[in-house]
C-alpha cells in the first residue's frame, strides 16, 4: 500500500511538472507580443542601408537561418529554434517594434543551394507569422 501511495504522488508531480513545462512553452512563444510594441513603419520605412537597420535581421541559408549577433557568423540554425533565439534579445533591441529584417545569403557554393533556401524561407515566414512576429523582407548582399 505504501509503494502504491509513493508511486500515486510521483504520478501527481510528474504530471503537474509536465503541465507547467507545457505551459511555460505557449506562455514563451507569446511572451514577445505581450512586451514589444507592434511594428511601427514611421521608424524604419526610410531606412535603405541594411546596415542602419537597428531590428534583429535573419539570414536565410541553404542549411538554416542565421541571426547575425546572435549564432555565429556564417552558421545556421533550424528555423524552429529562431523564435527561442528571438525571445531572449532585450526590449531595447525592437527599436521598431516586434519586426525583423530577413534577407537570404548573398554568397552561395552554387545555384542548386536556391530550393533549399527557399524552403528554409517559406518555413521561416510561416513561424514568424504564428509567433506574431512581422517581417521586413530585403534582398540579399
Amino acid at each position: 500500500m505504501r509503494a502504491f501511495k509513493t508511486g500515486l504522488l510521483v504520478g501527481v508531480f510528474l504530471a503537474q511538472f509536465v503541465t507547467s513545462a507545457n505551459i511555460g512553452c505557449t506562455q514563451t512563444s507569446h511572451s514577445l507580443q505581450s512586451r514589444i510594441p507592434k511594428p511601427d513603419p514611421k521608424k524604419y520605412h526610410a531606412i535603405q542601408d541594411g546596415k542602419d537597420w537597428k531590428n534583429p535581421e535573419l539570414i536565410v541559408r541553404p542549411e538554416g537561418i542565421e541571426v547575425v549577433g546572435i549564432t555565429p557568423v556564417g552558421q545556421a540554425i533550424p528555423a524552429e529554434s529562431v523564435p527561442d533565439k528571438l525571445e531572449y534579445l532585450p526590449d531595447s533591441a525592437w527599436p521598431y517594434g516586434l519586426i525583423v529584417m530577413v534577407s537570404d545569403a548573398g554568397i552561395v557554393s552554387s545555384s542548386n543551394v536556391q530550393p533549399r533556401i527557399q524552403a528554409n524561407r517559406a518555413k521561416l515566414l510561416k513561424i514568424l507569422k504564428a509567433h506574431g512576429i512581422a517581417v521586413d523582407l530585403w534582398p540579399s548582399a
